[in-house]
């Protein structure tokens, strides 16, 4: 026993030993160490102070483990920057990558800033981008949008995106759907998650949507990411087709030039806080091959003043692709709610200020008597004697809120749990804290 044991620690040493721990500067040759697949499961590279520029087509193809990925990041507290010179050409190109994290880097210039897609049969998946800084390239700033890739456990978390250009999106996931309805391209299991994406709508910016999860992507989590100032939608999701459903929470999205939230069917749209839009807070419709339906709105606050917070349109063809919960949400608009007069809706818990066209509404769906001045304070929050507080239908309360504090007991409509103390973030630009 003594001996297999020492050989399996043996084992386990030398698998570790294997893998290398890379040092470089601008002035090394560190193109040719990433680029290609040279780099093995765990090895790390550790990038140091400076600017890397080359005009050459920068492609990496590594493939890591679960167990040990591959890791290019930023030496600690250093600002190191990936220049493109021109923009004939993306500045990372990531072919069939696996189990690789990029992290702490801040890329400018070229096209797409990164553009993700599979080598051969191989694709690329659990590509980790962490805390980049993104800003005036030439195009979208992360792409995984190839024909007929399956893009899987993708992690986004806590980078700055700002000064787009073309179609301009922060992330740009999943494709279009092809004329027969059928898609193409799955991104699912993503988690894209504290985000701060701005000023996605100058001149040379065609479209800007804040986060896009095209047709059919499944299982996805867009979670406390901060989005202003955006061309198009702040988040914009078709459907699932059928499959397990995105999850839309804890965002904050303000001075969208559309929509704020954008979602067909297949999702869960809860705790997020919007206002000043130019379009509607929250809106759904049919979207190529994506029928309304199958949706699931839960205490949101949505403010959009002399505009509509919630919207809904019927399905083109009269059927729901499933039910749809509007529920304990906080609406102040010039109108409130416009939706059908029929339809395989269910409405509870919700209050706030506005007009309603579309149906009435009984006390327990719709409680409308509030004044914007007296119910909110100017970070959304509820004031003391709000209308929200206890108008929630404890049947369909979220366990948390916008700060993912507890709800407990409490009935509070709107993204917030009341607390007499506030909001322990008052609304700011920024990236979001999170516990």
């Amino acid at each position: 026993m003594r001996i297999v044991g020492s050989f399996f620690a043996f084992l386990v040493l030398a698998a570790f030993a294997s893998a290398k721990t890379y040092r470089l500067s601008p002035s090394d040759n560190w193109f040719d160490l990433l680029h290609g697949n040279g780099l093995r499961a765990g090895d790390e590279v550790i990038l140091g102070a400076g600017t890397y520029s080359n005009g050459r087509m920068l492609e990496l193809s590594h493939v890591g483990t679960k167990q040990k990925p591959i890791v290019i990041r930023a030496a600690d507290k250093a600002r190191v920057v990936f220049h493109r010179p021109d923009a004939r050409q993306n500045t990372f190109n990531l072919a069939g990558t696996q189990h690789l994290t990029v992290k702490g880097l801040e890329i400018t210039g070229g096209s797409t800033a990164i553009r993700i897609y599979k080598q051969g049969s191989r694709m690329a998946k659990f590509v980790t981008l962490e805390a980049l800084h993104v800003h005036h390239v030439g195009g979208p700033a992360v792409t995984c949008n190839h024909t007929g890739n399956l893009y899987e456990g993708m992690i986004f978390r806590r980078n700055h995106i700002h000064h787009t250009s073309g179609h301009g999106e922060a992330f740009y996931l999943g494709s279009n759907s092809t004329p027969d309805g059928k898609t193409q391209t799955q991104f699912f299991h993503g988690i894209i998650d504290g985000n701060y994406l701005h000023d996605l709508n100058g001149p040379k910016v065609s479209q800007g949507d804040g986060i896009e999860l095209k047709d059919g992507s499944w299982g996805n989590l867009v979670r406390d990411n901060v989005i202003h100032d955006v061309k198009h939608p702040g988040i914009i999701v078709y459907d699932a087709d059928g499959k397990e459903p995105n999850v839309i929470e804890g965002n904050l999205i303000f001075n969208v030039a559309d929509n704020g939230i954008q979602v067909a069917a297949d999702a869960i749209i809860r705790n997020n806080l919007i206002f000043n839009c130019k379009g509607t807070g929250i809106y759904s419709r049919d979207h190529q091959s994506a029928v309304v339906g199958n949706l699931k709105i839960l205490h949101n606050t949505v403010v959009n003043k002399g505009k509509t917070a919630l919207r809904l349109i019927a399905p083109a063809k009269g059927k729901y692709s499933g039910p749809i919960l509007i529920a304990n949400n906080a609406f102040y608009a010039g109108v409130a709610m416009q939706i059908p007069g029929k339809g395989f809706v269910t409405f509870a818990g919700n209050a706030g200020q506005g007009s309603i066209s579309g149906r009435k509404f009984g006390q327990a769906e719709w409680k409308g008597h509030g004044n914007l001045i007296r119910d909110l304070t100017k970070n959304l929050y509820p004031r003391f004697g709000s209308i929200l507080i206890g108008a929630a239908n404890p049947k369909y309360s979220a366990n948390k809120d916008f700060e993912r504090r507890l709800r407990d007991s409490s009935r509070d409509s709107g993204a917030y749990r009341f607390d007499a103390k506030g909001p322990h973030w008052p609304i700011k630009t920024g990236f979001k804290p999170v516990p």
